[in-house]
């Protein structure tokens, strides 16, 4: 078994410098990963994930020693969304959120182990008994050390600035969203999120692009860190700093730090300090973006009133400022008239909501249809929706058992679902199997490859998922009430989604 060393304990810290905080942390780390390596635990990690998960524990503890609070906003958050301050476990009056409970290591402890398995598509259950023993064994050693362990105030003055002023500029902010999103223990899916993205961009570029490759990186190392979901409640960094700070009496500039926003830009206007910026993709407002946020000699040649900009703006204190790779275009043609109403139509969900409406109108009402045969289905597009068939246009064939669902709404457009159809339970669905659903209906909530997010809180929420379980050694009435129980949470954690952002501004119109 490999050691763990302090060089390892500091990609996880937003400094460079071992000080005996560090080293007596990464020792904890050993003491974790000296139980990973245990044939308690055996098959549960491979080496790597296992030296991971040991670094990202013992970070989870410095970080309730320390009080810097980013585990106590994920726990006050999850009460507040899914009613506990946990999802899975019971938890009664002996649990303390601002303390260390094994109940907390046994959630991580899953969480990581389901994400070294997302690859083979397998679903962890979270009451694995293994997982439960392997937690006992965490907490006493940490609960050993609970008393004596040092706190780190370097990390806790990097979360809690001290003094007026301190992280009063953009630059600094964007250090600690930079750290937050990509190095800490909390975000253990980003930092390959984004090597999965940076090579599926690079990995054929033409011979135009191969000189603009460095700004090809930064894009999309930016763009994540603003736009990247992959963590615990499915929000950009960026909203999780402002959960922080809220829960935290952090910087009142990190509470509204909330939104950013890519789109076209006009240049309408300019002073010494700020470019004024008309979104011509949005509700034309203009907004007023710090020049020092410019890289300003790579747009010399703009033109007020002519110049159009393709970029991201994020909001931090009382401005805006410009952030990742900018496009400056000498004036809006036509072509470039062009890409902005196309992004205006993506922005607005303009072709999916004319789709949805439709599809309401041929339904009378509901927001799905289900069809017997292949004829059947093209019949409905045709005739009752008064869509015409493109040419070369291939539809889904349709298995004589299994049938398939028309289904639509504001956000996804028309979705034509063609597995597990028999799972969905409706009076007009003819081939409902309960006993195939009690197998199958699962992955109408825990995968993304079978629907999308806000079809699948469709379903929920209407009951049309009843049968939905997981194996339990408990049986099967036990499975079927802990994934019901555990639905909202599931289905947002498999989903990289929420329903705040991505379902409930559409979802009166579904009901």
């Amino acid at each position: 078994m490999k050691k763990i060393y302090p060089k390892e304990w500091l990609e996880l810290h937003p400094y460079q410098i071992v000080d005996e905080v560090d080293r007596y942390y990464t020792d904890v780390a050993n003491q974790i990963y000296q139980v990973l390596n245990t044939p308690l635990a055996d098959g549960m990690f491979e080496e790597e994930d296992a030296r991971y998960f040991s670094l990202c524990l013992a970070a989870w503890f410095e970080d309730v020693i320390s009080q810097v609070g980013i585990w106590t906003t994920f726990t006050a958050t999850c009460k507040k969304r899914y009613g506990n301050w946990l999802p899975f476990y019971p938890l009664d009056e002996n649990y303390y959120p601002d303390e260390i409970n094994v109940e907390d290591i046994r959630f991580l402890l899953w969480h990581h182990i389901q994400f070294s398995s997302r690859d083979e598509g397998r679903i962890i259950n979270p009451e694995n008994p293994g997982i439960e023993l392997i937690a006992n064994e965490l907490y006493c050693i940490l609960d050993e050390i609970y008393e004596t362990a040092p706190e780190n105030e370097r990390l806790w003055l990097f979360m809690h600035p001290e003094g007026k002023g301190r992280w009063d500029s953009f630059e600094k902010y964007r250090l600690v969203l930079q750290w937050f999103h990509y190095g800490s223990y909390f975000n253990i899916e980003n930092q390959e999120q984004y090597e999965d993205e940076l090579e599926e961009t690079t990995s054929d570029l033409s011979e135009d692009w191969q000189g603009k490759k460095n700004l090809l990186v930064y894009n999309t190392y930016t763009a994540l860190m603003l736009q990247g979901r992959r963590d615990l409640l499915s929000l950009t960094s960026c909203e999780w700093l402002a959960l922080w700070a809220e829960q935290n009496n952090g910087p009142q500039e990190w509470r509204s730090t909330k939104e950013y926003i890519e789109s076209f830009f006009l240049l309408t206007g300019e002073d010494d300090g700020f470019l004024y910026l008309q979104d011509l993709c949005g509700k034309d407002e203009v907004y007023r973006v710090a020049k020092d946020s410019f890289d300003l000699s790579s747009i010399k040649e703009r033109q007020v009133g002519e110049s159009v900009a393709l970029c991201t703006l994020l909001h931090y204190g009382k401005v805006w400022n410009q952030i990742g790779i900018m496009s400056l275009l000498p004036s809006l043609n036509n072509d470039i008239k062009q890409a902005v109403e196309s992004l205006r139509d993506k922005k607005e969900h303009r072709n999916e909501k004319a789709v949805y409406e439709d599809f309401i109108r041929a339904t009378g009402g509901k927001p799905f249809y289900f069809c017997k045969s292949r004829k059947e289905m093209i019949g409905f597009l045709t005739h009752e929706m008064k869509y015409r068939t493109a040419e070369g246009l291939k539809l889904p064939s349709i298995g004589a058992k299994h049938g398939l669902i028309l289904m639509a709404s504001p956000r996804t457009g028309l979705y034509i679902q063609t597995q597990l159809c028999e799972c969905v339970k409706s009076p007009d669905n003819p081939f409902y199997d309960a006993k195939a659903a009690a197998q199958k209906a699962h992955s109408f909530l825990l995968s993304p490859d079978v629907i999308p997010y806000d079809l699948s809180c469709m379903l929920q929420d209407k009951g049309m998922l009843p049968d939905a379980m997981l194996n339990s050694l408990k049986g099967e009435e036990y499975g079927r009430k802990f994934l019901q129980q555990n639905a909202h949470f599931l289905t947002d954690y498999f989903f990289h989604r929420c329903r705040e952002k991505d379902y409930d501004e559409c979802s009166f119109m579904l009901r």
